[in-house]
């Protein structure tokens, strides 16, 4: 009884304060994360944050501008994923689709479609482009059929990120007034790796499987 209770509480020592599983709902952050995508998060970078909680309840850090992470949205107290695009003292600006960070357009290059596979609800409008954040690239998505939402410049304040989905135009992020700029005590940890992805389709259980993306670092 003793060895199962200490792995008891090892285990619920990790999930607290080192690694969760997460599972990705929807398509907001296609086509880095897709619908069906469990992740593990590293919760220990940024601060202790308990489970059944709203906020840390101490935080001694914050991500940098490209981290991908999971947080506690303010709008509906919902778990969300969400790239990093701006911290404390970063000016955001959003105009026709591009985003401009300290007076500077985030480069953007565009890759071809949107594969049938990285999509949700497949839209043949839909196109991949390359953005560079800090000299690192990642890949978002835009639908050529929905107009950009621009937004007026907004200052980051301290111990807050400004976070976007990587498919632009389905994402609940800070575009929205109820989100706005997150406080730090809201983010629960930072995406490490895909460990398991299932497929919203028939078949059976090895079928639904994405094989190729287990192990998958998130980038």
């Amino acid at each position: 009884m003793l060895t199962i209770g200490g792995a008891l509480l090892l285990a619920l020592f990790i999930r607290i304060t080192l690694f969760e599983a997460f599972a990705i709902d929807g398509p907001s952050m296609e086509p880095s994360l897709l619908d069906g995508d469990r992740v593990v998060v590293a919760k220990y970078p940024f601060g202790l944050f308990l489970p059944f909680t709203h906020e840390a309840i101490v935080n001694w850090g914050g991500p940098k501008p490209g981290d991908v992470i999971i947080l506690h949205s303010p709008a509906d107290n919902e778990d969300i994923v969400k790239r990093v695009i701006g911290v404390g003292g970063d000016e955001i600006l959003i105009r026709d689709g591009k985003i401009s960070r300290n007076g500077e357009v985030l480069p953007t290059s565009e890759i071809g479609p949107c594969g049938a596979e990285e999509q949700r609800s497949v839209d043949p409008t839909c196109r991949v482009y390359q953005e560079v954040l800090d000299d690192t690239p990642h890949r978002i998505s835009h639908s050529k059929h929905d107009f950009p939402l621009d937004r007026l410049p907004i200052e980051v304040p301290e111990g807050h990120v400004y976070v976007l989905g990587d498919h632009r135009d389905s994402s609940n992020d800070s575009r929205n007034p109820l989100i706005g700029a997150v406080p730090n005590s809201r983010i629960k940890g930072k995406t490490l790796f895909i460990y398991m992805s299932w497929k919203n389709a028939r078949g059976s259980l090895l079928e639904r499987i994405r094989w190729s993306r287990i192990g998958s670092a998130v980038e």
